[in-house]
């Protein structure tokens, strides 16, 4: 289906504007907004040593469910001169999604486990064999609990660290904001809880929303926006296909 005359909202951060881009060569017009921006973790110096621990082979499982994560590590294991792919014999790294999975093969690292059902936290924490053994999970600020405490039900000794902080973007300015309230939009797309919840004060019945998954779409609900569709894959192949069923419903509506 062609994007041709559609007009989308996309959330974009400073680093990281694939999808705008992608929804751009489809023939959409599209405005972006920084809902969220990426900072450092408020404990870099434990995210440090763990990286340390991980480049010395202390853990036998990496798990992470963003690229923020990895970014994070990468950056800290940089600083101390070392590279995350170091472990010997290697660690094993569980990831989730494409952009996650995509940067870890750019860091050097290997992925052994991918989810083969669902492509978020429990995903990783259904398809990861029993323990015991030790598990390093990164997370962002606000991540859920299920990773964690999921793998230690399942009798792994896990270590969490938050590697980042989500903290507001510039959000959406007067003129979006009218536009918005105007109908002018035909979907605005969701990539994060996070930026749900910001855009949820600006949401309007005639404007399609569109969740990367089930995640983002339980915490746009949560901020009291409708969900229109929702990607079966968490990727960016599959938020856009969701998009163009959505876009296909209504206009056989």
């Amino acid at each position: 289906m062609t994007l041709t005359g559609r007009r989308l909202l996309v959330p974009v951060t400073a680093g990281r504007r694939d999808l705008a881009e992608r929804l751009r060569a489809q023939g959409a017009t599209v405005d972006e907004v920084e809902f969220i921006a990426i900072t450092e973790s408020s404990e870099p110096d434990r995210l440090t040593d763990l990286t340390r621990e991980w480049c010395d082979g202390r853990f036998d499982w990496l798990a992470v469910t963003s690229r923020n994560a990895v970014l994070a590590m990468h950056e800290a294991a940089a600083g101390l001169g070392r590279s995350l792919s170091e472990p010997v014999p290697p660690s094993r790294v569980a990831s989730v999604g494409d952009a996650t999975r995509g940067v870890c093969a750019s860091v050097g690292l290997d992925v052994a486990l991918v989810p083969s059902a669902r492509q978020d936290a429990a995903g990783i924490v259904q398809d990861l064999p029993e323990g015991p053994g030790a598990v390093l999970v990164p997370l962002g600020d606000l991540a859920s609990p299920v990773l964690a405490r999921g793998l230690a039900r399942k009798g792994w000794d896990v270590t969490q660290v938050e590697a980042y902080r989500v903290v507001d973007g510039p959000g959406i300015g007067p003129e979006t904001a009218a536009a918005l309230a105007a109908g002018e939009y035909d979907a605005v797309l969701l990539t994060s809880g996070s930026v749900a919840e910001r855009y949820a004060p600006h949401a309007t019945p005639d404007t399609l929303v569109i969740a990367i998954g089930r995640t983002t779409a339980a915490g746009a609900r949560a901020a009291g926006v409708r969900v229109d569709g929702v990607a079966v894959n968490p990727t960016y192949e599959g938020l856009m296909e969701a998009l163009a069923d959505a876009l296909r419903t209504r206009e056989d509506a």
